[in-house]
């Protein structure tokens, strides 16, 4: 009797929304898979407008390519392939286009890829993208939900769309009570994450919350394994807050070093020399680094507290800011000189992982904390929406490694706080040198949940190596 032929190599496909932040921690799981699993194939698929930004060279704006770690890009199409906008689409443009043509498009690469004998084997996608799900169960291929926000925040939604909305809407109400959630510590306003005190339609931001609605609908039905970019000695109790998932720590999931493939800024390319070279020649410890991600712009008067309460750190600072002409002006040494240096973009690990950087002034996007979790640097956190509050929460009560800043009535961190948030942990008190060794502490934490026979490591082997059951009912 002959024995059944052996089974396909394992075959992850990874599929994410256009956004580099999602993109990002998504092609850098996949890097990590493709290097730590003997034998696996791994192929990357975001939509057509974030693939043509990552290959700007391709003759065709579909065509496939590999990147710099051998992970094959295959786009697909939400129908939005010049990029979605939503003064010019309309925000209900997208719910009604874009999943049925994700579906349809997706589902054509993973036929595609089983016609060429690379059957896939397991679909692993981000939390913008729920539809994919539906793609994998068509194929009978098993689906895994890699959620690149922390454990504590997947718990909130889980709980809102489950029954508690009501609570976290009465502690939006009354900011004095923490809303207690199962599973999870007392979590006040300010802690929550900004869309679920979003109640109209009409808000700007509703088409998030409803397509993390339609996120969590189809965690119901399809009950994948959760990969968290997160790590045990951080939420432990948080991974545990929803038991009706298996929610397993992967992270942190960032470049090992700054030259790694999967650092590399495929959005942006230019040249670091000048504020590294800068960088080079500040004292250890020294610098302040700013940088509030590439989604959101600053207000003018934002940007002129900001300018001015770096001023009056005395601190040299290197801001990554998305105007840098109005950035700099009034400044009197122009941003480029002695104290300041203000650029458009910059390689924010080469960055964080300079002995320079003595702090980080930052939005608390969680792909930037990871970061300056992992090089030790501690944070002065200006959370602005979606699950930023919360993790501004995480860095200074969980992790005491950084302090939060207080705004004003118009939502503005004042120049006065920034220089207070500053001193706080860059200074010569205690109470700064414990947040600096708390950072330290954390970067140590983080390092070994990654290492070899570390926990996040342990689970990311356990999870590559296992072919879970299909669900194609």
């Amino acid at each position: 009797m002959e024995s059944p032929p052996p089974p396909p190599p394992q075959h992850f496909l990874f599929v994410t929304n256009p956004m580099q932040g999602h993109i990002n921690p998504a092609r850098r799981l996949a890097a990590r898979v493709l290097a730590s699993t003997p034998g696996a194939r791994v192929t990357f698929s975001t939509a057509v407008s974030g693939h043509r930004r990552m290959f700007p060279d391709l003759a065709s704006p579909d065509e496939e390519a590999v990147d710099a770690a051998g992970v094959l890009h295959l786009p697909y199409s939400d129908s939005f392939d010049e990029g979605f906008n939503p003064a010019v689409h309309g925000l209900g443009s997208y719910k009604a286009r874009a999943p049925a043509a994700g579906r349809e498009t997706l589902s054509a690469v993973v036929a595609r890829l089983a016609e060429r004998g690379r059957p896939v084997t397991c679909l692993v996608y981000t939390f913008l993208v729920p539809w994919a799900a539906d793609v994998a169960r068509a194929h009978g291929v098993a689906a895994a939900l890699y959620w690149i926000q922390p454990a504590a925040v997947f718990a909130v939604y889980y709980h809102y769309f489950h029954g508690h909305d009501a609570a976290v809407l009465a502690a939006c109400a009354n900011v004095s009570e923490p809303v207690q959630l199962p599973g999870l510590p007392p979590l006040g306003p300010d802690a929550l994450p900004s869309v679920v005190f979003i109640t109209s339609p009409e808000h700007r931001h509703y088409l998030l919350l409803d397509l993390l609605r339609d996120l969590f609908r189809s965690l119901d039905e399809h009950k994948p394994k959760v990969l968290v970019n997160t790590f045990d000695a951080l939420e432990a109790e948080e991974l545990r807050a929803v038991p009706q998932f298996e929610l397993a720590a992967v992270g942190p999931v960032v470049p090992d070093d700054a030259s790694s493939p999967s650092n590399s800024d495929l959005f942006h390319r230019h040249d670091a020399t000048a504020y590294m070279e800068w960088l080079d020649t500040k004292p250890a410890r020294s610098v302040v680094y700013v940088s509030f991600g590439s989604v959101l712009s600053m207000s003018a008067r934002q940007e002129e507290e900001m300018r001015r309460g770096l001023e009056a750190t005395g601190r040299p600072y290197l801001w990554v800011a998305r105007k840098p002409a109005d950035a700099c002006a009034g400044n009197s040494d122009g941003g480029d000189g002695a104290q300041g240096m203000v650029v458009e973009w910059c390689d924010q690990v080469r960055v964080l992982s300079h002995p320079a950087v003595g702090c980080f002034v930052t939005h608390c996007g969680w792909n930037s904390t990871m970061e300056s979790v992992t090089r030790g640097v501690p944070m002065v956190a200006v959370p602005q929406w979606t699950d930023q509050p919360t993790v501004a929460w995480l860095v200074e009560a969980r992790m005491g490694a950084g302090v939060r800043a207080r705004v004003d009535g118009e939502g503005v961190v004042e120049r006065r706080e920034l220089q207070r948030c500053v001193e706080a942990v860059m200074g010569d008190g205690d109470a700064a040198a414990a947040v600096r060794e708390q950072a330290a502490l954390w970067s140590k934490q983080a390092g070994e949940a990654v290492a070899c026979g570390g926990t996040s490591e342990r689970n990311l082997g356990a999870f590559a190596s296992f072919r879970p059951a299909v669900d194609n009912a």
